[in-house]
């Protein structure tokens, strides 16, 4: 994989597109906490500092398939643009004012989450159209997955230390700054001003992507699984407090994102092994309702975290190939909405289940969630992975950065 890796790195611009991603990954994953930690510094409570990143989190997810249908009708440059515009400076605006009135944070912070930039969209997309078909394609899909663990461990991680010494806000100060600089520099790069949508299919209508059974399937697998992930993430916060150590939560949830990581350097599987993947998720979280001491369960976190990559690159992968043509931007946002609203509803149900009872309840809510996520794929798996049908994944061109991608309907899996 390491091999396949250097071969993508090495193709025009790529290496500059891979780290400017990063970057907007790291934004990413420490945007939540970063404001977390300036609003309850500055107003005393968690409740509100929850409630606004809350509300960031829904403006996230309610946006994200309309601003995939923009890219997918205007190109990537524009909208990367403005949207890191909005999102930069409505941040900035909760750092300048973290005491102004709480719905006006809420709105900024609204703002803020609609207007997320698009990045890790639009580099599948420019894969697409650099790499064509193949298996330098497949490791692009496992070198995002990878980047998103990387993101996830680190951003909180950089969230934190800026806090810690300097003042509350420079952690959200930095984080809009990191957001805003590494999207514009990814999308004047030149694969992206050349990167065209594939002309739209007829029949896409106003459901787009969403008129494609493979779609639906796949964006109902992703909300179950986040479901299983957001459980996940209380889980370990409730490990570690019922341990007395809540500070380990940190090494529970670094576990997690490490056997991700560690499982994305694994060899591609193919779309046909997407159900046994999903299963195999389910089978890893059981462990964890096992009792075991922190350290432990360090290891089992690990565990639970190894087919996460590949699972979230072979769904990359199968996203592309099931979007009807000229939808494929809008198919990724929808599914990377689905993962965050599961997980939401999973930090929830988790959250609820261990007041009520103990650590381990956390852990029944990941494992049901996981289970939901390979029913739903074992049941589809006909219609997500049509084998045997020769596919091209629906995406732009490249305007001369690669072979340019001739989506053909009759070849997307249930368009």
């Amino acid at each position: 994989m390491l091999q396949l890796w250097a071969a993508v790195l090495r193709q025009p611009f790529a290496t500059a597109l891979a780290v400017t991603n990063l970057f907007t990954r790291l934004s990413a994953g420490a945007v939540a906490l970063a404001l977390v930690l300036l609003l309850q510094h500055e107003r005393g409570s968690f409740g509100a500092a929850g409630f606004v990143a809350g509300v960031f989190a829904v403006g996230t997810a309610a946006a994200a398939p309309i601003v995939g249908r923009l890219v997918d009708r205007t190109g990537q440059t524009p909208v990367l643009l403005v949207t890191a515009a909005l999102h930069g400076g409505s941040l900035l605006g909760v750092a300048a004012r973290p005491s102004a009135p709480l719905w006006v944070l809420a709105a900024l912070a609204g703002v803020a989450g609609a207007a997320r930039p698009p990045v890790a969209a639009c580099m599948r997309g420019i894969w697409i159209a650099m790499l064509g078909e193949g298996a330098q394609l497949r490791a692009s899909y496992r070198l995002e997955s990878a980047l998103l663990e990387v993101g996830f461990i680190a951003g909180p991680v950089v969230a934190g230390a800026v806090v810690a010494v300097g003042r509350p806000a420079l952690g959200l100060v930095l984080t809009a700054g990191l957001a805003v600089v590494a999207t514009a520099a990814f999308a004047l790069l030149p694969p992206a001003p050349a990167w065209r949508p594939a002309p739209r299919a007829a029949r896409a209508g106003v459901l787009g992507p969403l008129r494609a059974p493979a779609v639906l399937s796949l964006v109902g697998s992703r909300a179950a699984l986040g479901v299983a992930i957001g459980a996940v993430q209380v889980a370990a916060a409730a490990f570690a407090t019922a341990g007395g150590r809540a500070g380990f939560a940190g090494v529970l949830l670094g576990g997690f994102a490490a056997g991700s990581l560690l499982g994305s350097l694994g060899p591609h599987v193919t779309p046909a092994r997407f159900t046994l993947l999903s299963a195999a998720m389910a089978l890893v979280l059981a462990p964890l309702l096992l009792p075991a001491g922190l350290w432990w369960l360090a290891g089992l976190f690990v565990l639970a975290g190894a087919p996460l990559a590949p699972l979230n690159a072979l769904a990359y992968e199968l996203t592309d190939l099931a979007a009807p043509p000229g939808t494929g931007t809008e198919a990724r946002m929808w599914t990377s909405t689905a993962t965050a609203a599961g997980a939401a509803l999973g930090s929830a149900l988790a959250g609820a289940a261990v007041d009520g009872a103990a650590p381990r309840a956390a852990v029944a809510v990941a494992l049901a969630g996981a289970v939901a996520a390979a029913a739903v794929t074992l049941l589809t798996h006909r219609t997500v992975t049509a084998p045997g049908e020769p596919r091209r994944p629906a995406s732009g061109g490249g305007g001369g950065l690669g072979q340019r991608q001739q989506d053909e309907e009759a070849g997307v899996a249930g368009a």
